[in-house]
């Protein structure tokens, strides 16, 4: 029997046999040189495999939306924006020009190029350059190469726990979900896209485990997410006692249907708060069965895809208006465009900034996207005549930036009274805390606004000082550090004697063992993704360790492992 200790991005319990997916795309990449006649027929080549891997991800598109519903455009938007890059493209036809090379040959070299540069621009690129890859492999496939493939056929016919170097979002889709009981790769993150996906599977993912070394085709293991440990060849006393577990949580399962329709709670019958992020309107479809307290954040980023120009006020307005109509009457939190160079369209432009996380991002952007802000907010107004709208500041650091903020409310206000619009004079505003300034001058802050809400994905990667995305770091640094543990329980304790309602909605708020200590802080408001709401709904209803004692032993813990294996503990 061999353990092995790799990294959680999704959790759960998993028993079957190994079957390895592997996309061995690059390892025999035709390289010849062509004739010069030979040019244009090899760019036609070129066209025609643009053509068909634009429509094999179409397909794909289809059978997300399908299985998941419209929960993932930001991933087609991101792959879309590769395939139509024209300087992409017109690098691949000059090496054919130039060089006198097949095809092949040139988008292998030129995607390198490409993901070698953003690799030297550091981790914030991580997850841009998995879709390189994905793209780089389709565009190869559709060229000739052989696609990704199970190694073994009873991969093709019966779930198996799927083996890989890394996961591709194309991969993931081509699994057929029944088949997937869960995954295990050599390299990952918490927010590849490829990993967003594979999470909507509702199965264990665990990364950063040496598969080339210790796992074959074929090989008998079990995947525990909670602890990202692989089991390989267990002996009867281990199989025996998943079998048990596995059986406990399928009757949980089943017990948590039934409460679907419930208001969230503690075993302790302790009323928690549990609503949605969202990323589109078109998600809210996804919670119509499930008995939510509101939309606890709804991104703004969405209406910038797809399109050449940016949003205009009445379409903010019209976007706000028809949520009101999926939610009625619960309170929709609606985040302003939150700018960043990894956001941004391709019609709007950012001046160069060595480093884009540390540089232009929210109230920092509004004197250059002054306009877009002013659009948003006049529609989001507009809006509140038909519910409860409030409106969230982010990337906030101190009071100067929620006085900018402010600012343009105003001018909006004034003018939709020029404009004799109907708005409601007053909505709650608050702030996001996802910088140390900001939990750190949280008293300030809050007495100053009606909430606050935690994006805990940010404020990790500042207070650590390490980007989030890059694997090198994940192995060393868990995403419930202990530093970004006593910020949230500080910013808690400042809410809590304000008595002003503060919410996680970060992505710590979707893994259901990290509970016992989220609870511990006092947190009783979270947000998550709706894929989540079911399982962490679940997982409250059978949550009875969380005191002090919980936090104080918490706190003592000096590295991933011990955090890894008091989190196991605390679940069992």
């Amino acid at each position: 029997m061999k353990v092995l200790k790799g990294i959680t991005a999704a959790s759960g319990l998993a028993k079957g046999i190994t079957c390895l997916y592997t996309e061995k795309v690059e390892e025999n990449i035709p390289h010849y040189l062509i004739e010069s006649e030979r040019v244009a027929a090899e760019i036609e080549r070129l066209k025609e495999a643009y053509r068909k891997a634009h429509n094999h991800m179409d397909e794909l598109h289809g059978i997300s939306r399908k299985m998941f519903g419209p929960v993932d455009e930001e991933i087609f938007k991101a792959h879309r924006m590769i395939l139509e890059d024209e300087t992409l493209f017109a690098g691949i036809g000059g090496l054919i020009r130039s060089r006198l090379i097949n095809a092949e040959h040139a988008v292998y070299d030129t995607f390198s190029d490409y993901i070698e540069k953003l690799k030297s621009e550091g981790a914030h690129f991580t997850e841009l350059v998995h879709d390189l890859l994905d793209i780089r492999n389709r565009i190869l496939t559709s060229l000739g190469s052989i696609p990704g493939h199970f190694e073994c056929p009873v991969g093709e016919r019966q779930p198996v726990i799927v083996v890989a170097k890394r996961l591709t979002p194309s991969m993931v889709l081509t699994i057929p979900r029944e088949h997937a009981l869960a995954f295990v790769t050599e390299e990952g993150g918490f927010t590849t896209h490829a990993t967003i996906l594979a999470r909507n599977y509702g199965v264990p993912v665990i990364f950063n485990i040496d598969i080339e070394r210790h796992i074959g085709c074929g090989d008998k293991v079990i995947v525990d997410g909670a602890s990202g440990k692989v089991i390989v060849g267990p002996d009867k006393s281990t199989e025996d006692y998943y079998a048990s577990k596995i059986a406990t949580t399928s009757l949980r399962k089943s017990y948590c249907v039934i409460k679907r329709a419930d208001a969230a709670k503690t075993k302790r019958g302790r009323r928690i708060k549990l609503s949605a992020n969202i990323s589109t309107p078109a998600e809210l479809k996804l919670l119509k069965d499930i008995q939510y307290d509101g939309i606890g954040l709804l991104r703004s980023e969405f209406l910038f895809a797809g399109r050449d120009q940016p949003p205009s006020e009445e379409e903010w307005f019209k976007t706000y208006k028809d949520v009101f109509g999926e939610v009625g009457s619960k309170p929709v939190v609606v985040r302003l465009i939150d700018i960043g160079q990894d956001k941004l369209p391709s019609y709007l432009s950012l001046p160069h900034q060595e480093n884009p996380d540390l540089g232009l991002r929210g109230a920092r952007a509004i004197e250059i996207f002054k306009d877009l802000y002013l659009a948003q907010i006049k529609g989001i107004l507009r809006a509140s005549v038909y519910g409860d709208i409030r409106i969230l500041y982010p990337m906030i650091s101190d009071l100067s930036d929620v006085v900018l903020f402010r600012d343009i409310v105003k001018e909006a206000r004034a003018a939709l009274r020029r404009e004799k619009e109907p708005f409601r004079s007053r909505i709650r505003e608050g702030v996001m805390i996802e910088t140390p300034a900001a939990a750190i001058m949280a008293e300030g802050l809050l007495r100053d606004v009606d909430f606050a809400n935690i994006g805990s994905n940010d404020l990790i990667q500042y207070t650590i000082a390490a980007a989030r995305g890059n694997q090198l770091i994940e192995k060393r640094y868990h995403i419930l550090h202990p530093s970004l543990v006593k910020l949230m329980e500080s910013v808690v304790k400042t809410a809590r004697k304000l008595k002003k309602e503060v919410c996680l909605c970060g992505e710590i708020a979707g893994f259901g063992e990290f509970y016992p200590v989220l609870l511990s802080i006092g947190l009783t408001s979270f947000s998550v993704a709706p894929s989540k709401l079911g399982d962490i709904k679940c997982d409250l209803l059978f949550e009875e360790k969380y005191d002090k004692s919980v936090l104080k032993r918490f706190y003592e813990l000096r590295s991933k492992d011990e955090i890894d294996r008091f989190i196991l503990k605390s679940r069992t």
